[in-house]
């Protein structure tokens, strides 16, 4: 019986060292609720927040900012920015199009003639708003000649590389995200062949992959093109697995249904099938539908869930509905909500249910045994939940923390054998040690001004000496008040 008991517990005192070191920041939203706005007026963007959407998608165009070299006009961004921070809105920032100045004259597709220029708006830009915006995309569907003049080769080196090397020198806890390229297949901006040369040349540098897609044949075959493929073209899954980036969390940056092709009642309809959907996968981990507005263009399509004087469509409320839990999901109402997940179920198993990983089930059973097993028990599992989730606020505000978060929970799942132990009387490896030793680092020294600061400074200190430790020594240090009243039961 005691060996049982010392078995369960002694998962739980890895994950609980985990947590132990984990602390919070600036509050980025966990939600995958988000919309595209571009630089909306305040109004618009008081829709967003009372609609309780989590996230924005906004447009940062070079060619619109330094219009004359060296004179820089923010203004409109940020108004848009400082809105957002006031309000909790979270903001995912895409970087696009040249100014004339800098390329000939040639259009805003065309990438600048000396790439200093670019990586200097990008540097200035990142400077800026590193303390408001933490997520960046690198241009907009640059497969679509519309967005961007030339082929995938000029893309990488010219704007991708150069941009994404910029953004982790000016911010290395910056996430970077794409390549946001459209899903179409016409010759010249086949989005597959795009994005199997984007990933494989510099996906190293994307901390998320994201995509975007528009498909009238509604959402269950936008999922079929998504995970599994449509004759001759590859699944956008595969895509993303043969370039090894299939651990990457998966974003759509942009989907929706104008109310020109389709009645404003089918768009609502077409919102729930795609939150329904989104929820019972917990796949893509966010959605951006767009737009939150109609442009104020006529001859622009009406892609809005709000008509251009603010006057609600039917998907508006749908959205807004969906997002307060007034629309149950007929397949799982619970499924990709993070209450009581710990960090490993959001990020180790790439936002799955924790039913799809049997490792994960049995952390799940473990910490059910030990709410049962004694009071300091209990209390160590809630502690670790607590812990949890400070931790996620400042992994998803800082991708150093979220890689290193990721890698050791990774390191500590591989040392679990089928039944979920550890192998009591092995200390930890040494990949274990180090990557929490950088992590500490991180934390000891950027996130002192945060509530758990004094619990960081306590993991640096024994560090050293957990590192020699095993399980059951760790154990026997951290549990031992329970240890002993079991042993005296038994």
């Amino acid at each position: 019986m005691y060996n049982r008991v010392m078995k369960k517990l002694q998962l739980c005192t890895v994950i609980v060292l985990l947590g132990a070191i984990q602390l919070a920041a600036i509050t980025i939203s966990p939600l995958p609720y988000g919309i595209n706005v571009h630089l909306a007026q305040n109004e618009t963007l008081a829709k967003v927040k009372a609609a309780g959407i989590a996230w924005i998608r906004i447009d940062i165009n070079w060619s619109t900012i330094e219009t004359s070299k060296g004179e820089f006009y923010y203004n409109e961004v940020d108004r848009v920015v400082n809105y957002a921070t006031a309000n909790g809105l979270s903001i995912y920032a895409s970087i696009s199009f040249t100014p004339g100045w800098a390329n000939g004259k040639k259009g805003s597709t065309y990438p600048a003639t000396n790439v200093a220029d670019w990586k200097n708006f990008v540097s200035r830009t990142i400077a800026r708003y590193k303390s408001k915006i933490k997520y960046w995309g690198i241009w907009n569907e640059p497969n679509l000649k519309i967005f961007f003049a030339l082929g995938k080769d000029k893309f990488v080196q010219q704007i991708l590389l150069p941009a994404a090397q910029t953004i982790r020198g000016a911010d290395p806890a910056a996430f970077i995200v794409g390549p946001d390229l459209s899903h179409k297949t016409e010759a010249g901006t086949e989005w597959y062949f795009w994005m199997k040369y984007i990933l494989d040349n510099a996906g190293n540098y994307f901390d998320i992959i994201s995509h975007h897609i528009y498909e009238d044949h509604g959402v269950y075959y936008m999922y079929e093109l998504l995970e599994e493929g449509d004759k001759f073209i590859p699944a956008v899954k595969t895509i993303i697995q043969e370039s090894g980036q299939e651990n990457k969390p998966f974003w759509i940056t942009e989907v929706g249904w104008n109310t020109s092709k389709y009645s404003e009642i089918m768009q609502s309809n077409r919102y729930l099938d795609m939150l329904h959907t989104r929820a019972r996968k917990n796949y893509p981990q966010k959605v951006f539908f767009y737009a939150i507005i109609d442009d104020p263009n006529p001859a622009v399509l009406p892609w809005g869930i709000l008509r251009r004087n603010l006057e609600h469509k039917p998907a508006y409320s749908t959205y807004k509905d969906y997002i307060a839990g007034l629309i149950p999901d007929p397949g799982d109402p619970d499924e990709g909500k993070i209450n009581n997940k710990c960090y490993a179920e959001q990020t180790v198993n790439n936002g799955a249910p924790a039913a799809q990983n049997p490792v994960l089930q049995k952390m799940r059973q473990t910490s059910d045994f030990l709410r049962g097993y004694s009071a300091s028990a209990q209390k160590t599992v809630d502690m670790y939940y607590d812990l949890n989730e400070e931790f996620l606020k400042i992994a998803l505000a800082d991708s150093r923390v979220f890689k290193l978060g990721r890698g050791i929970l990774e390191e500590a799942l591989t040392l679990l054998s089928e039944n979920g132990w550890i192998n009591m009387n092995q200390p930890l490896p040494e990949a274990f040690y180090h990557k929490t030793k950088d992590l500490v680092g991180i934390l000891k020294t950027e996130y002192l001004d945060t509530p758990l600061a004094p619990l960081a400074l306590l993991v640096d200190k024994n560090l050293a000496t957990i590192s020699r430790m095993a399980p059951h020594d760790l154990l026997e240090f951290y549990l031992k008040e329970d240890i002993q009243k079991f042993k005296k039961i038994h």
